[in-house]
């Protein structure tokens, strides 16, 4: 009996063994059985150290396919030699089953909204480069003109790499380009001439001028100080002297208008007993007018001085 069973127990274990054959295959393999990748072309200008075949192409970080072919080509209309590299973008077999025309229209609106290709380096400790997929509205992107490979060219932007490299390039072609060696003899010069003003005997004259000078105006300054208080004593004698002056003025004005009234009664009687065409009657009408006009004068300067005091030294205002 059991030299019959040992034939059924090794055909049970090579039975297993192909089973788990075939299982190991199809895990490895579900990729390429489930979803037929799309290829698509990217032109690379730059150097493409670290990529190679098999390399990963990301979409923001997310695995959606694999570097198929790496290629050397030559761009007349740029006069450079250019990398074409062919990329296996996998159809999603869970989500739609897109197929190879359907993905490229997917893939044509995504590059009018800026999808671009750019050459990247996850990790400087590994050195390994990848494709990946972004947005990059407003730059348009390399795409050779005259593809002859009949795929989808997705257009390529520079690497930061290459960007930062562009960027030092223009800076040195900006320092060349300056006339380094004109400005630091320019510059030169300059010095030698503040050298040289600055030990002129006219700077130091100046200088010892411009001293005296500051040295009289303190003196000046000085003296202000001292005699301005006494000057604002005199002004206050002189308002009150001025004070005094138009009390007097008011003074001889209401003499003045008393006079007036006292003449005009004298009139009026005169003018009762002397007749309209006496020379007596005359003359005191001219007295009279005089007289008035003479306490009019009076009344105005005193009006005068007390709105304009400084009319008595700088005269009256127009």
């Amino acid at each position: 009996m059991n030299e019959t069973r040992k034939p059924f127990w090794i055909g049970v274990f090579l039975l297993s063994g192909l089973v788990l054959l075939v299982g190991g295959i199809l895990i490895l393999a579900r990729d390429n059985l489930w979803s037929k990748p799309v290829e698509y072309v990217v032109y690379f200008t730059g150097a493409l150290d670290g990529l190679d075949v098999g390399a990963d192409v990301t979409y923001r970080g997310v695995k959606v396919g694999s570097v198929y072919d790496i290629r050397l080509s030559y761009d007349r209309k740029i006069n450079d030699v250019i990398m074409p590299v062919v990329i296996r973008i996998n159809s999603n077999p869970g989500a739609a089953r897109a197929t190879g025309p359907q993905l490229d229209r997917s893939i044509a609106r995504l590059l009018e909204r800026g999808l671009r290709a750019q050459l990247q380096v996850p990790s400087l400790l590994t050195g390994k480069a990848i494709v990946a997929l972004d947005f990059f509205p407003g730059q348009p992107g390399y795409v050779r003109e005259g593809d002859s490979t009949g795929l989808v060219a997705i257009p390529t932007v520079p690497s930061r790499i290459d960007q930062a490299a562009d960027l030092l390039r223009d800076l040195a072609e900006s320092v060349r380009s300056v006339p380094l060696k004109e400005t630091l003899e320019s510059a030169n010069r300059t010095l030698e001439h503040m050298e040289n003003l600055l030990a002129s005997p006219e700077l130091s004259g100046s200088i010892s001028r411009f001293n005296e000078l500051l040295g009289s105006l303190n003196h000046i300054s000085r003296q202000l100080d001292q005699r301005l208080p006494g000057f604002m004593d005199n002004l206050d004698d002189g308002g009150r002297e001025l004070k005094e002056a138009l009390a007097d003025v008011r003074k001889a004005a209401d003499s003045a208008r008393q006079t007036l009234e006292d003449a005009s009664v004298l009139v009026q009687e005169g003018q009762r007993s002397l007749s309209p065409q006496s020379e007596l009657q005359y003359e005191l009408l001219q007295a009279l007018q005089n007289i008035s006009s003479a306490s009019k004068s009076l009344q105005r300067t005193a009006q005068t001085i007390e709105q304009q005091p400084q009319s008595l030294i700088f005269g009256k205002k127009q």
